[in-house]
């Protein structure tokens, strides 16, 4: 499979807009009639499961105000980032109503639209709301034609330098390529500047490892899968992409090896804000925070660069999300109230204004404080890396290869496997995995 770009027509309108039962559920997008009446307002509690990143102080204040506004009571189950989907699935899978609202990833979207566990939301969004989303939003949550979310944290990452400790190592310039990046962070820690320049956040069972694996083997030029949907990503960029993953970390020594620990944008981030990084991707536009002085005592050293080229193009990774209602919730009408209050264009410049949440919509991109705030943020340099950016690949399979993945980093970042055998035995999985959803 060849490094994927969005389509021109898409990136242009999203640039323009930002410098500026196991049973399906009906094709029609209409809602089931439900096993229970639906309460007044008033009386429904609705429940909601999220990871702690998720569960910011700034999500906090807007769930509360979703409360008031709708008059909802709500439940928020916190999980541990590794959990959230095992518990959310297998609630889903029992047809369960459990839970009312969960946070749907684009890798997740075509496998829980298919079981029938996500709710369309046809009968309830306007044709007027459908207009505002904009196109790379809508990808992140719709279906087969079918829309079963609203757009939440419409993103992709960002390479983010501290200018200041650059310009304390002798450099006026964030790194072109992986390697002027790897030479700058042996520098920066020859001389003192910090000990650990890149920051990644590569804990076990984490997604953002298989997200910053696949950033790599496009920016290298490599296939992860061939013409055939064969996997060959134990060979050539592949292959490159663990290999330097593990330089940076066991050789050059500019990845703290407590990466093998560390989950979350939030955390990476604060790494950064402590001082104790140089280089980070981070997801949105995260110089909304870094860069204010209410929330940064390193506020103005930072900045935003195209990602570093590995030989094929600066690219960084695509990950669009969305708010859904489960297709089992007892009370979707008062769900869809939370979430059009939550992800809706007012919750959504809420957020954004707070701490920087990807907007998905044009009317809040358009609004003249939102428009002001991004493009001090580095909107510009963020309309340039919209044109290269790699995607996960959409596998019916997904989360068991993304787990094969994570498995095999970790394997060879601790030295248990060596990076051609980790990558190899991960091949040899994944041809399993192809088997078992082909027979």
């Amino acid at each position: 499979m060849k490094p994927q770009r969005f389509s021109m027509y898409v990136i242009v309108l999203l640039v323009a807009a930002l410098l500026a039962g196991c049973t399906a559920l009906p094709a029609d997008g209409q809602r089931p009639s439900s096993t229970a009446p639906e309460a007044a307002p008033g009386q429904v509690t609705l429940t909601l499961i999220d990871n702690p990143e998720g569960q910011s102080e700034s999500m906090l204040q807007l769930q509360e105000k979703c409360q008031q506004q709708t008059g909802v009571d709500l439940k928020v189950e916190v999980a541990p980032h590794g959990e959230v989907r095992t518990k959310l699935e297998a609630a889903l899978a029992a047809q369960a109503s459990t839970y009312d609202l969960f946070a749907i990833d684009v890798i997740d979207l075509a496998k829980y639209a298919a079981a029938g566990w996500a709710l369309p939301l046809d009968a309830y969004i306007t044709p007027e709301m459908e207009a505002d989303i904009l196109p790379f939003a809508r990808q992140g949550v719709s279906y087969q034609g079918h829309l079963y979310g609203l757009p939440w944290k419409a993103e992709w990452m960002s390479f983010v330098y501290n200018a200041q400790m650059l310009q304390e190592a002798g450099y006026d310039h964030a790194p072109a390529t992986w390697d002027e990046l790897i030479e700058m962070g042996v520098a920066l820690k020859q001389k003192g500047v910090v000990e650990y320049p890149m920051v990644f956040s590569w804990a076990a069972n984490y997604e953002q490892i298989t997200v910053d694996y696949v950033m790599l083997v496009n920016s290298l030029g490599g296939q992860l899968f061939d013409e055939s949907g064969q996997p060959v990503f134990n060979q050539g960029g592949g292959l490159q992409a663990l290999q330097m993953m593990y330089d940076m970390m066991n050789t050059h020594e500019i990845v703290d090896k407590a990466a093998l620990t560390l989950r979350g944008g939030g955390a990476r981030r604060d790494v950064m804000m402590a001082g104790n990084g140089a280089f980070v991707f981070l997801w949105g536009t995260p110089l909304v925070v870094m860069n204010d002085p209410e929330k940064s005592e390193r506020a103005g050293q930072f900045a935003i660069a195209l990602a570093p080229d590995g030989g094929n193009g600066p690219y960084s990774v695509a990950g669009p999300m969305g708010w859904s209602i489960t297709a089992f919730s007892r009370h979707p009408d008062a769900a869809w109230k939370f979430i059009e209050c939550l992800a809706g264009p007012e919750g959504a410049k809420f957020m954004f204004l707070r701490e920087g949440a990807p907007v998905g919509w044009r009317s809040v991109l358009e609004d003249p404080e939102v428009a002001a705030k991004l493009a001090a943020a580095g909107g510009d340099v963020m309309q340039k890396q919209a044109e290269f950016l790699a995607v996960r690949p959409s596998l019916p399979y997904y989360a068991e290869w993304s787990q094969l993945i994570q498995e095999a980093v970790h394997y060879a970042l601790t030295d248990q496997k060596s990076v051609q055998q980790a990558l190899d035995d991960a091949v040899s999985e994944t041809l399993k995995l192809q088997a078992k959803y082909n027979e």
